[in-house]
């Protein structure tokens, strides 16, 4: 298969581009004159005139509103508006007169024009002299060009008797307009910035104008010259128009722009003075009139103007000469406060300069310093460090040499950073030169930033890159002493309960306290560092392997001491693993290894300790395969509910169902709740999937309750973890749930565990009895088989006692009712409590529960735990053996009423 290649097209450069679009419109420019010159005195000459006048008119004001209407640019484009318009009423009114009213808008348009040019000519210059200096620039320029075209037309047109007075005026006042803006021009190109076509558009339109008036009023037949006076015109209010454009330009304001401007200026007004001589020889060559008045008063005014001009040009020089000392003493005022001091030393070690900088930057009395010896000691420099940076710099030949040092002054640790160069070989030195200067405040910022890289911000520990650098160094220890090093790992459980339930100001105030308490319980030499989050880790340097169990039990101990944060008393627990190791093991295996045991803990349940050992490996291998996979199974709907009736002993009725969670994984298979359940809690996952299995569990149960009303009433059970009911969106969760649902509160039963409800207290007694005022029923899970129970039952007040399967389930036949089991049943009946035994497999134990007085049980000997369909079939064949109460029916009066 072929290709074909497309060779892109060439770029033309912007400016080639520019360059060509003024070509261009030069060209077409031109060729629209030469057409009008070819056509001039015809009507379609007239009117190709007025259309290109009144083109640069239009051309004009685009340009003044390109430019934000800016007043320069808006005082020329009224000018060239002023002159089209003199144009129409010069072609309607009388041509027999000499003027007319197309004259005063003329004179109107040099008037606006001059204006503008005025403003173009301030805006450039914003020094008050340099501004003086530009006016008589501009007034030498125009009595000059006044002069000429005095000589060449004014005195002509003043003088002749065959004008009123008042045409005389309006046409002599024509050439010394022109005179001005020639001026103003004048002014404008001699501080014309590199790239500014302003200035040289204005020099042209005015020469333009200036032609044009000069050859109407010096030919005799001005209608001969008409196209090339025309021309001239139209030109001008062209170039005037490009001139109102936004003005283009790199402004420099740099030295060599500005002593040019400044010679182009006094060139200028020097070569003004060459005028009126000129024109003196211009008349005797041509055998003129001798000089006259005119030229002798130009002359004075000249040299007038020239002493002013030269008066402002010394006045700047000594202004100059005075902002230099200024500056001058500027700077030495800011020696004199610097925090440096430059001192010159002699070779046989005096001082050969004041020391005054010196005595200002140790703070100390300049008189008190006499030599460079007297100097070292007043810096409290060690005498012997001084003796080898002098000799170091002798040595050097010239070459400086650098050195920071530290100082003792008036009690204080300082810094000085200290620079010598010998340059006793240069005569106007003639010593070695010493610069000292203050550093204390970078040393210090240097310093805190170390610290601040390598401890923790918010509890001053140690953090994890410290902590490791610490335990490599007490790894190579071992190496060369013996013994060995142990890393503890400690996890605060319930930081997440008590962050997000008071805060994070309380959070970050738990963090601190228990910062300071593993500080208090470990000894001196131990390093303690906050790994990241809640985690903290403490390094013990030891001679045998028992110093970090003790350590570890230390802190649990500590740890779990109540604190008050926010005015609410607070209980925390902490999981710990160990970790020992010798010179072998490698800093990030040994802290590795103390996570993998603290993750141990974790699964383990909590608040308890586990020493690393290598299996440990392989199980968090697998509870972080098994993490990675809970992470998306909600999400994918992977999780499922089964439900295990529960019976009542007395008549073997279902009177309730326990909603149990099962994770069916694409990829691991079916795994059980004792293996992902710890993990999904170790992890923070147990929230959310919590959440689903309440919801789930009561819409399952009101729909039972809708659809099968004979089965009769019954309850569904959901067990909730700690973690869950440390939590405090549980409370809301669970109403949601049985808003959403429409089940009835009476008919939740909510399962928790005594090893739940010991970690805090205090804060599951609030949580259970924020939950019994929502109407749901709680249920002991397991009881028995933990601590002390008839101390808890007495603190959280329950409606279920579960007997926990390991007391029933080995009940063998011909046995009786284990003690535990009949006591615990006693105390349920005792406190109106209802009494629910769990692992029931074989008759003989229903039937001893049942002797015992025992009021519900579930087991394998009723029902394994079903799958929905099963679990509601179950409740079908209920409501069909059920008998209806059917009410008898009403007798007739004298009746009898048959039983049924």
């Amino acid at each position: 298969m072929s290709t074909i290649s497309v060779r892109p097209a060439p770029t033309v450069p912007p400016a080639l581009l520019r360059r060509g679009a003024v070509g261009a419109a030069a060209v077409s420019v031109a060729l629209l004159l030469g057409i009008q010159a070819a056509w001039a005195g015809t009507s379609a000459g007239t009117a190709l005139y007025f259309a290109l006048v009144w083109l640069t008119v239009a051309g004009a004001w685009v340009g003044v509103r390109r430019g934000r209407w800016r007043s320069p640019a808006l005082c020329i484009a009224v000018g060239v508006t002023l002159s089209a318009v003199g144009d129409v009423l010069w072609e309607v009114q009388d041509s027999g007169a000499d003027v007319g009213p197309a004259d005063a808008v003329y004179l109107a348009s040099y008037v606006s024009l001059g204006i503008g040019l005025a403003l173009l000519a301030r805006s450039a210059t914003h020094v008050r002299d340099q501004r003086l200096a530009a006016w008589i620039d501009a007034a030498v320029v125009f009595f000059a060009v006044l002069l000429v075209v005095w000589e060449l037309s004014i005195a002509s047109t003043v003088n002749d008797e065959s004008l009123d007075l008042v045409s005389r005026v309006v046409l002599a006042l024509y050439p010394a307009m022109d005179a001005a803006l020639i001026g103003l021009v004048v002014r404008l190109l001699a501080a014309r910035r590199p790239g500014e076509w302003t200035s040289l558009a204005v020099a042209a339109a005015c020469t333009c104008w200036l032609f044009s008036d000069l050859a109407y009023l010096l030919a005799a037949d001005a209608d001969s010259f008409g196209s090339l006076l025309d021309a001239g015109w139209v030109l001008g209010s062209l170039l005037l128009a490009v001139a109102a454009q936004p003005r283009t330009g790199t402004p420099d304001g740099s030295l060599s722009l500005r002593q040019r401007s400044a010679l182009a200026r006094l060139a200028v007004a020097l070569g003004a003075l060459v005028v009126p001589p000129a024109v003196e020889f211009s008349r005797d060559v041509t055998g003129g009139a001798e000089a006259s008045g005119s030229v002798f008063v130009s002359m004075v005014v000249l040299v007038a103007l020239l002493f002013v001009r030269c008066s402002i040009i010394l006045r700047g020089e000594a202004t100059a000469r005075a902002l230099l000392a200024s500056r001058e003493r500027y700077a030495a005022k800011l020696t004199a406060h610097s925090s440096d001091a430059v001192l010159v030393v002699a070779r046989d070690g005096r001082l050969l300069t004041e020391g005054t900088p010196l005595a200002a930057l140790l703070g100390i009395p300049a008189t008190r310093m006499v030599t460079s010896g007297d100097a070292v000691a007043l810096a409290g420099v060690d005498p012997q460090v001084a003796a080898d940076l002098f000799a170091q710099a002798l040595v050097a030949e010239g070459a400086t040499v650098d050195a920071e040092i530290p100082v003792r002054h008036r009690g204080e640790d300082r810094w000085i950073s200290v620079r010598l160069t010998d340059l006793s070989g240069d005569p106007d030195v003639g010593g070695v030169v010493v610069h000292v200067t203050d550093v204390t405040g970078r040393r210090r910022a240097e310093d805190a930033l170390a610290h601040s890289v390598l401890h923790d911000g918010l509890t001053g520990l140690a953090n994890r890159t410290l902590f490791a650098d610490r335990v490599g160094q007490a790894l190579l220890r071992t190496v060369r002493g013996g013994g060995s090093a142990a890393v503890v790992s400690v996890d605060v459980d319930g930081f997440k309960a008590v962050n997000d339930g008071l805060g994070h100001a309380a959070g970050d105030a738990l963090l601190r306290e228990v910062a300071a308490r593993l500080r208090g319980a470990v000894r001196a030499d131990d390093t303690v560092a906050r790994i990241g989050g809640d985690e903290f880790a403490v390094l013990v340097e030891q001679t045998g392997d028992d110093e970090a169990v003790a350590t570890a039990a230390r802190v649990r101990e500590v740890l779990a001491a109540p604190m008050t944060l926010a005015g609410t008393p607070v209980t925390v627990t902490a999981s710990v693993g160990v970790a020992v190791g010798r010179g072998d093991a490698g800093a990030e295996s040994l802290i590795g290894d103390a996570d993998l045991a603290l993750y141990a803990a974790k699964l383990a349940g909590r608040d308890r300790m586990e020493t690393f050992s290598p299996c440990m490996r392989a199980q968090a291998r697998e509870a972080r395969e098994l993490e990675q996979e809970l992470r998306g199974a909600l999400d994918g709907g992977e999780f499922r509910l089964v439900y295990q009736p529960v019976v009542g002993l007395g008549d073997r009725r279902v009177t309730g169902f326990e909603a149990l969670l099962r994770w069916d994984s694409p990829r691991l298979g079916p795994v059980g709740p004792d293996r992902f359940v710890p993990v999904a809690e170790a992890a923070g996952l147990m929230g959310p999937i919590g959440a689903w299995v309440l919801r789930e569990a009561c819409a399952t149960a009101a729909t039972w309750l809708r659809d099968h009303p004979r089965a009769g009433e019954f309850s569904m059970a959901v067990n909730v973890s700690a973690t869950q009911l440390g939590s405090p969106d549980l409370v809301g969760s669970i109403a949601a749930a049985l808003a959403a649902s429409g089940l009835p509160a009476r008919c939740l039963v909510l399962e928790v565990t005594e090893t739940a409800l010991v970690g805090d207290p205090e804060r599951a007694a609030a949580c259970l009895a924020a939950l019994r005022a929502l109407g749901v029923r709680l249920a002991l899970d397991d009881f028995g088989t933990g601590y002390s129970s008839l101390a808890h039952l007495r603190q959280f007040t329950v409606d279920v006692l579960k007997i926990d399967r390991s007391f029933v389930s080995g009940i063998a036949e011909g046995e009786p009712l284990p003690a535990i089991v009949r006591g615990t049943i006693d105390l349920g009946r005792t406190l109106g409590l209802e009494v629910l035994a769990e692992g029931v497999e074989h008759e003989h134990q229903a039937r001893l529960l049942a002797e015992g007085c025992c009021d519900t049980a579930q087991g394998y000997l009723f029902a394994k735990p079903l799958e929905r369909t099963d679990a509601e079939a179950l409740l079908l064949e209920q409501a069909a053996v059920r008998r209806p109460q059917v009410p008898a029916p009403r007798s007739r009066v004298g009746e009898a009423v048959r039983p049924a």
